[in-house]
């Protein structure tokens, strides 16, 4: 439901409007690196299986298009290579919408890289230490 608002938000912004070039998918080449809530890395992998990698190229890129369009993240869904400044502002906003549906779930809060949800640190219990 929060995505299709957000469709709807990016419909009423003309200049803002996907190329389909699978740019924001290769992070290396475009500069960045992709940020995420584990509960939008949840999504990802319930619509795609959980894949390896995530440093230089999204891992559910797929013949140089998203594999997972329906349950990609927000920010893939607000990356914009024809207006970033504006792609950045509806990201925000959007961003703040997730962050309240944690608090509302009593879900734990955790915006990291996908790098990072990808390959997590091992946790070392007190037994361990």
């Amino acid at each position: 439901m929060l995505y299709g608002k957000v469709a709807d938000d990016l419909a009423r912004r003309p200049g803002l409007f996907c190329r389909k070039s699978g740019r924001c998918c290769r992070f290396q080449e475009a500069g960045h690196q992709l940020y995420l809530t584990a509960l939008e890395f949840s999504e990802m992998v319930a619509h795609g299986g959980r894949r390896s990698g995530g440093r230089q190229v999204c891992p559910w890129l797929e013949n140089g298009l998203c594999g997972i369009r329906e349950g990609r993240a927000l920010a893939c869904r607000t990356y914009f290579c024809s207006d970033e400044a504006s792609a950045a502002e509806v990201t925000e906003r959007w961003h703040a919408e997730i962050r309240r549906l944690h608090d509302r779930f009593g879900l734990p809060y955790v915006y990291q890289s996908l790098e990072k949800h990808l390959n997590p640190e091992p946790s070392i219990s007190s037994e361990e230490s």
